[in-house]
């Protein structure tokens, strides 16, 4: 006698995913990263839609980013982080006063992010929730521009396209802790960005070298069946002519004790950043 053995595959599938769910941890927000160290290798993938952010020498600049990053632990305490934005593609509009017709429209494109550079990241854990109930650490790290974004606007004084970005370091360093109430999981990071030879990002004018503040706040509730809702509250900036302030609602979800899956709104709420767009990850731990 003939067996269909389709069904019981996928009823065996659908309980191993069920128990999986059940047992795996809430996912770490989009942004805003633990202090805790944890002890597993982890692999994420980002997607980042942006609308009407400004940049040096454009406005209205809408478009996405992707980006990949490895994070290894080791000893304990101590982890090492590798984010890699790898490509960005979008349009702009060129600011008035340099000698294009209003409204002049231009494509970006490049393997490589905006604000977000190719960056190493040295992480140490300090105090761990199980001796304090709370875990508390420190991150410092060194990155240099993926590679240069490529424009359609022609540079008439040497004969060829004006890239952005096409030079640039940063390094930053800040505090990250993490928390668990009875409503959730709270989450801060609070740290400084310090940009140098970078080129056309500060949208206050041509400044090659800045210092912006990088503080991320995030709520992580309990779960809704298996998914987690969060919200998180984010600023880059300096207080001047670069203020990016974001809201992201979220909703997480361990499909898998390997396996999250994450999704959020971007809502700007004024300044020079995005004004909206969305964010979505996969990250694997293992």
């Amino acid at each position: 006698m003939k067996t269909n053995a389709a069904p019981s595959f996928l009823l065996v599938l659908w309980l191993v995913l069920f128990v999986a769910r059940v047992s795996a941890q809430a996912p770490e927000p989009l942004l805003t990263l633990r202090a805790a160290t944890d002890d597993r290798v982890t692999m994420r993938l980002g997607y980042e839609s942006f609308h009407d952010m400004e940049l040096d020498e454009v406005d209205r600049f809408d478009g996405w980013t992707a980006a990949a990053e490895l994070s290894v632990p080791f000893m304990e305490r101590f982890r090492l982080r590798l984010a890699w934005p790898f490509r960005t593609e979008g349009d702009a509009v060129i600011k008035p006063g340099q000698g294009y017709p209003p409204d002049t429209e231009i494509d970006i494109e490049g393997s490589g992010g905006v604000y977000d550079f190719a960056t190493l990241t040295f992480e140490h854990q300090l105090v761990f929730a199980a001796d304090r109930g709370f875990d508390l650490g420190y991150y410092l790290g060194l990155g240099t521009k993926a590679d240069r974004l490529d424009t359609t606007k022609y540079n008439p004084d040497d004969g060829r396209n004006d890239p952005f970005n096409h030079t640039g370091n940063l390094m930053h360093l800040g505090v990250r802790f993490d928390r668990m109430h009875g409503f959730g999981e709270v989450l801060g990071n609070a740290g400084v960005r310090y940009y140098w030879n970078s080129d056309d990002i500060y949208p206050g004018g041509n400044k090659d070298s800045f210092l912006a503040l990088d503080l991320r706040g995030a709520v992580v509730f309990h779960p809704w069946g298996s998914v987690y809702p969060a919200v998180e509250l984010a600023y880059l900036g300096d207080l001047s002519d670069f203020n990016q302030f974001t809201l992201v609602p979220e909703l997480l979800w361990p499909v898998a004790e390997p396996l999250h899956l994450k999704l959020g709104v971007v809502v700007g709420l004024g300044g020079t950043g995005s004004q909206y767009g969305g964010r979505a990850e996969l990250a694997v731990r293992f």
